[in-house]
């Protein structure tokens, strides 16, 4: 690939987290001022879970299905992923989602249970849609045509019927119309244009197995993310906890701009070998590092006095986002060397064993530290968490580097 045709490609990714990132922002005015702190408190621990149940009805295939399609060898063949992925999350989401209306239920504020498991409702089925498809072949227009614009216009429909109305629910549900709309119209062109066989029953623990250990290290990753906003909302005041409810917010629609990086990257980096492949790896984790350490500084300087003026029955208070903000440079750090260095070198079992060391030292310090320091001491244990999964992979990392630079050195006449 070209420097421009480079350029143009980086452009089109960043626009979709652009506009995605203010689809959200248009409503919540409305939302949490309508829902109030507990309900609003409740509306992003529901969000939380529903990440949680994402990421397991997912199974994988946001993670590695853009590299799976990066390299497929036609359009059949891509075709075919896809409709083993869709019977997969299918599958997985006929158990998922009861259980996650039932968790939502019990750890919503009472009053908000209904928005809680919309909010849940809406974060799960984000594992439904095709935006990492269009991902593996590089294809950010479909994504907006199909995904970003029609959640822009749903949100701006969804501020201004809750304004108007006071059913706060409208927000939750105009989101879930966007992802399952144009999932579908989006599945039904693809799959008239390929179409194949279905894989049968029989096939489905072969598929399962196929993405286990990605799916796991997902898991760990969503596991340790989505426990603070719930430990928060069930253990602080109800003002104490919207704070932190708007300060994960933020971190959330923050968090797209480096997992759609990495996603523009993939196929720039595919595409090289030996050390030239080293060299765009390298590159990649210089503009991630360089975007986690400008969202920590966004979100410490900026975001106390953007959430004052913009969200002033929820503010976010400094230290909570200074907190936050340094889980949003580790975020940045990990998912570039994760998904652009140890996924294409195959280390995806060695991501995974990092992802749940981190998991299993993180959970109980963020559940400790919230008790016994509240809201912040909460941020600090998912900083904490976020931190020792990206210092576990940069040995591995180097390694990968040093072993393709030495590519060269073999293979040099």
């Amino acid at each position: 690939m070209t420097a421009p045709s480079m350029k143009r490609r980086l452009l089109g990714f960043l626009l979709v987290p652009a506009i995605a990132a203010l689809s959200p922002i248009i409503a919540l005015p409305a939302v949490t001022q309508i829902a109030g702190p507990g309900g609003w408190a409740s509306a992003i621990a529901g969000e939380s879970i529903g990440t949680f149940a994402a990421i397991a009805i997912g199974w994988g295939w946001a993670t590695v299905g853009p590299a799976l399609i990066s390299i497929a060898g036609n359009d059949d063949e891509r075709a075919r992923l896809y409709r083993e992925s869709l019977i997969v999350r299918l599958s997985i989401s006929i158990l998922a989602l009861p259980a996650l209306a039932v968790i939502c239920w019990l750890i919503a504020t009472p009053g908000a249970e209904w928005l809680t498991i919309l909010m849940g409702m809406q974060g799960a089925l984000i594992a439904l849609s095709f935006t990492w498809f269009s991902a593996g072949v590089g294809d950010p227009r479909t994504i907006v045509i199909f995904d970003a614009a029609p959640r822009l216009l749903a949100n701006l429909a969804a501020a201004a019927l809750v304004l108007a109305t006071g059913v706060v629910v409208l927000y939750p549900l105009a989101g879930i119309l966007v992802t399952l709309v144009g999932t579908s119209i989006f599945t039904m062109r693809l799959l008239r244009r390929h179409p194949g066989p279905w894989p049968r029953p029989r096939d489905l623990p072969r598929l399962l197995r196929s993405n286990l250990a990605v799916a796991l290290n997902d898991a760990g990753l969503s596991g340790y993310s989505s426990v603070p906003a719930p430990v928060v909302n069930v253990t602080a005041m109800p003002t104490a906890a919207s704070g932190y409810a708007t300060a994960d917010k933020m971190l959330k629609l923050g968090q797209f701009i480096p997992m759609t990086l990495a996603n523009a990257l993939q196929a720039w980096i595919g595409e090289a070998h030996g050390p030239h492949r080293a060299r765009r790896m390298t590159v990649a984790i210089g503009l991630a590092t360089a975007t986690g350490l400008l969202g920590w500084a966004g979100l410490a300087l900026v975001g106390p006095w953007l959430t004052s003026v913009y969200l002033p029955a929820a503010p976010a208070p400094f230290d909570i986002l200074l907190v936050m903000g340094l889980v949003f440079f580790f975020f940045s750090v990990r998912t570039a060397v994760a998904r652009l260095v140890l996924f294409p070198a195959g280390q995806a079992a060695a991501v995974m064993r990092a992802t749940l060391i981190a998991t299993v030292l993180g959970i109980p310090l963020m559940i400790g530290l919230g008790i016994a320091w509240g809201p912040v001491g909460a941020a600090l244990g998912y900083a904490f968490t976020e931190g020792a999964a990206a210092l576990l992979l940069t040995r591995r990392c180097l390694r990968v580097l040093r072993d393709l630079r030495h590519e060269t050195v073999e293979v040099a006449p």
